[in-house]
């Protein structure tokens, strides 16, 4: 069943790739992640084989399939009102980075592991380069050129660790028992280029060069599948590592690493969001913020937040990108200071664009507070005043172009969006977010990290 689980989004891909047919192929866009959610929730033997589907993996994928399937409901709509004439091609990578996906969190061998998370690599530059354009091959080459820097730093970390515990397993389940009898020193600089590398694709700074112009050039749709999931997969395979770090007595060692790089993506992250003028760079670098929010959970030592918060920020940032893929449907520019007063002629889009970024600003009764307040209860005192103010700077810099944006001087869109989709689907996500703001997962989440060794 799990082998079925893995295959399923492979050969859809292989059919679009000659299909042209926007309606059908959106329907399968839809159709095929629902279909692996079900699969997913079947009871399955544990057969600790190559795929196995633990608590975490469980988590991970099904967030993954519920957003893929969420973008796909809004792309057939975002593709049809813009009348992109490169729509059909959104697909074929669409179903590659599904398999890629798929791969990563089904598999409890860490060498294949690395292998998904590259793979899903080459499959979303695809969805980079979607437009064709010269932005969008410079974006594509400084993705691919980063992205595999940073995954060759993993893959020697995958090295070491296999040579460390002996030559004999790269099964997480294995590694977890040898782990104590590996070598402290070199498990240590292995799990320094396991986090360099693995935290290239996460986006952590100063290793987060290529995610702004990723997120900027991608459609709307793309680049909610670049923050909802494609972060997640990366961040995935840094968890999956950092939990051999417990039994083998280090587990002080990488937290100390996490906060430090958690917190200075926080920091940088809201800096650079004040000078941006693009609000699509704006949202990637909010991205950087978040992501580096839940590795810093996950230096506290508590795994489970961490899962929250990448649950809390996959959704809440997708409906963002959806609504300003709204904004970029009307105004056909991506700039600020070309959009003003949503709420006077574009109410609907208006309306989301400012509920979206009070929610990733970790405004209450938004998921995202919760997730942050509960980092602020586990964290030690000195570094309370780190974290607030990098969350003090953050929050000003998102939720100030509320103003202009939805609020301010009226200027006048090139079109307006007619499909009722665009609107629902950015707001059915918000609905959800505030839903989970108000009754948060919080023993569901604890029950599925059980897996991993930490103790509370």
């Amino acid at each position: 069943m799990l082998y079925l689980l893995l295959f399923l989004p492979l050969p859809f891909g292989i059919y679009a790739l000659r299909d042209r047919h926007l309606r059908r192929l959106g329907v399968l866009g839809t159709t095929v992640p629902l279909l692996s959610i079900a699969l997913a929730l079947l009871p399955h033997t544990d057969a600790r084989g190559a795929l196995q589907l633990d608590g975490v993996g469980l988590f991970y994928l099904v967030l993954a399939d519920a957003l893929f399937a969420v973008v796909a409901v809004y792309a057939l709509a975002y593709f049809e009102d813009g009348h992109d004439t490169h729509a059909a091609s959104f697909y074929a990578p669409f179903f590659l980075f599904l398999f890629a996906t798929h791969g990563a969190y089904l598999t409890h061998n860490l060498g294949l592991m690395w292998t998904f998370v590259e793979g899903s690599t080459l499959a979303s530059a695809l969805l980079v380069y979607h437009h064709r354009d010269a932005h969008a091959l410079e974006a594509t080459w400084k993705y691919l050129m980063l992205g595999s820097v940073g995954i060759a730093l993993s893959l020697v970390g995958v090295i070491l660790v296999y040579a460390l515990l002996g030559g004999t397993t790269l099964d997480w389940r294995g590694a977890l028992a040898l782990a104590a009898s590996a070598e402290p020193g070199r498990l240590q600089l292995a799990y320094a280029f396991l986090l360099v590398g693995f935290g290239t694709k996460v986006g952590l700074f100063p290793m987060h060069a290529w995610l702004p112009d990723a997120h900027s050039e991608a459609p709307s749709p793309a680049s909610a599948l670049l923050s909802g999931t494609l972060l997640n997969v990366a961040f995935y395979a840094l968890l999956r590592y950092t939990a051999l770090m417990v039994p083998a007595g280090l587990a002080g060692f990488a937290q100390g690493l996490l906060l430090g790089f958690g917190l200075a993506s926080l920091l940088a992250a809201g800096l650079f969001m004040f000078a941006q003028r693009d609000y699509k760079r704006l949202l990637a670098y909010s991205s950087m913020e978040h992501m580096g929010l839940a590795v810093y959970a996950l230096g506290l030592g508590v795994p489970w937040l961490a899962m929250l918060h990448t649950l809390f920020h996959s959704l809440t940032k997708t409906a963002a990108f959806l609504s300003f893929g709204n904004v970029f449907l009307a105004y056909r520019s991506k700039v600020l200071r070309r959009v003003g007063g949503l709420m006077h002629v574009l109410p609907g889009t208006g309306g989301l664009v400012a509920l979206s970024l009070l929610a990733l600003a970790g405004l209450p009764p938004f998921a995202l507070f919760y997730a942050e307040f509960q980092a602020l209860w586990h964290s030690p005192p000195v570094m309370m005043v780190l974290y607030l103010v990098g969350l003090s700077v953050a929050f000003v810099a998102v939720a100030l172009p509320i103003g202009h944006l939805v609020f301010g001087a009226a200027t006048q869109p090139r079109s307006v969006p007619q499909n009722r989709l665009l609107l629902a689907v950015p707001a059915a996500l918000l609905l959800t977010v505030v839903w989970l703001g108000l009754f948060p997962p919080t023993g569901e989440v604890r029950m599925l990290a059980e897996v991993l060794p930490w103790k509370p």
